[in-house]
């Protein structure tokens, strides 16, 4: 018997979005297995894919985490997915997972992000690694990195490359093996059907397998047998016309009213009316209005009352007006939050605050993975801008939670009217600290603002933020100007301005 080939000595260097974004345009699910299960097309390329078996030493990873790419419309994936986009982040856990070291290469420009270039000088330090590396593998169908592939045969390195059948003729014929993206798409599909929306992983189960290769494609999952009784009812079929689509989304405005027996809350209407129509209610931006509010300007038999959180919806004839002081109201709340405390919470605060940075409405695991990123992205020079908040509410998204970027937005601007130190060395209590900041500049400004919180909703800030509660009773907020204290008689005058 011939011995086993001993196994060359190997580093893998992946351009994720180049990889994902061609295999999409050949199979979306075979993207999909690309990014959330890359175990099975690691496997294959360390059996011997292009070439002998190989360890892959070095498993590297180039990705934009705001990077993102949308489903074909009306496909198999984006009804599974009930979501327009795919953010690259949401696959960072499973690459981890499979040993794979995750580059973050954010957008430099409109159009490029700068993997390439991370990935070259990368494999260039690679050729002086005290482990000699007898193969590169490159996972990117650019053509940039023919001179790379140069500089590889030149220092004797087998090289292999996945690409597009329509690479350059010179990148292909550069590499001393090619796998083409169609092998590879077979490669990382996975044999399997995913059944339920990937938010929902801790139940996740699997529909029968279907027959291996890219024309496959698993169906959509079936309702169960026995819904549950506050199961999410299917959402609406898109209109496709603009003008059908904001008299669709007016009708169920009309309904939801009409079964309320109080003015609504328009931050839980807008939730609701996403979860009733679909994605499309989102993706069309309310039929082309732009926001739910200017959707509801004018219509007939509803009126919108300016508040907290962008106002209350309610029908003239059956309604009174919303005002503070009305039962229910008064907390921000209406019939679509009734007894959510924490929405109480967020809306009071708002009221108290009055103008400045929207106070967001999260839910605490949503707030602490925020508070816990943003001080994982210290030292900075500045606070984190577009890019970076951008890049942290697509993570949060990955990790099934919802944090818009204009959450992140606005916990920024409280930041940094709490002249939080971006520029600090971060510790284990750093976010605690941020935590400690926004505490400190919300209740300065409701104070401010002439507002003095109760102890219970000081209490229930605190614990919103994950701060420990005082010892003993919560005192109240200090007043908006704290009395000086009083003059001597013999205390000399302050200074004057000249």
């Amino acid at each position: 018997m011939a011995p086993a080939a001993t196994p060359l000595r190997a580093a893998l260097y992946i351009d994720f979005d180049n990889v994902y974004s061609s295999l999409a345009a050949i199979d979306e699910w075979a993207a999909w297995s690309f990014g959330a299960e890359p175990g099975r097309w690691l496997s294959w390329l360390e059996a011997g894919a292009g070439g002998g078996p190989r360890r892959l030493l070095v498993r590297r990873c180039y990705l934009n985490p705001a990077g993102w790419t949308e489903p074909a419309h009306g496909g198999s994936l984006a009804a599974w997915l009930q979501q327009p986009r795919v953010y690259y982040s949401r696959f960072r856990p499973a690459l981890v997972r499979a040993g794979i070291q995750v580059v973050d290469c954010p957008r430099l420009s409109r159009l490029k992000n700068g993997a390439d270039m991370e990935m070259a000088l990368d494999i260039l330090d690679a050729l002086h690694h005290p482990t000699r590396f007898e193969e590169f593998l490159i996972l990117s169908g650019d053509s940039d990195f023919t001179p790379l592939l140069h500089r590889l045969r030149a220092h004797d390195r087998r090289s292999l490359v996945v690409a597009h059948p329509l690479s350059a003729q010179a990148f292909r014929a550069s590499a001393d093996a090619v796998v083409p993206f169609e092998d590879f798409a077979e490669a990382a599909l996975d044999g399997e059907a995913p059944a339920d929306p990937p938010r929902e992983v801790a139940g996740d189960t699997r529909a029968e397998a279907r027959p291996a290769g890219p024309a496959a494609r698993p169906a959509i999952a079936p309702p169960p047998a026995q819904p549950a009784a506050d199961a999410v009812p299917d959402p609406m079929q898109d209109p496709g016309d603009p003008a059908a689509q904001r008299i669709a989304i007016l009708a169920m405005l009309r309904q939801l009213v009409a079964g309320s027996a109080t003015p609504l809350h328009l931050p839980a209407l807008g939730k609701r009316i996403h979860v009733l129509g679909g994605a499309w209610v989102r993706q069309s931006r309310f039929g082309g209005a732009g926001t739910l509010a200017r959707l509801i300007e004018g219509a007939e038999g509803l009126a919108l009352e300016a508040g907290p959180g962008g106002g209350w919806l309610y029908d003239p004839a059956r309604h009174e007006r919303p005002s503070l002081e009305q039962p229910g109201v008064s907390s921000g709340l209406a019939a679509g939050l009734p007894d959510d405390p924490l929405a109480r919470l967020v809306a009071e605060l708002r009221a108290a605050i009055g103008p400045g940075p929207e106070v967001p409405l999260l839910a605490p695991e949503a707030l602490d993975f925020a508070l816990r990123h943003l001080a994982g992205m210290l030292p900075l020079q500045a606070a984190p801008g577009p890019e970076q908040r951008g890049a942290l509410a697509a993570e949060a998204s990955a990790a099934g939670l919802e944090l818009p970027a204009r959450s992140v937005e606005a916990l920024v601007a409280w930041l940094n009217r709490a002249r939080f130190d971006w520029g600090a060395t971060p510790d284990a209590d750093t976010p605690a600290r941020l935590a400690r900041a926004l505490f400190a500049e919300l209740t300065r400004a409701a104070a401010a603002a002439g507002a003095r919180l109760p102890p219970e909703m000081l209490a229930a800030l605190r614990d919103w933020l994950g701060l420990a509660p005082r010892a003993g009773a919560e005192p109240a907020a200090e007043p908006a100007i704290p009395a000086l204290p009083a003059r001597r008689a013999d205390q000399e005058p302050d200074p004057q301005p000249a």
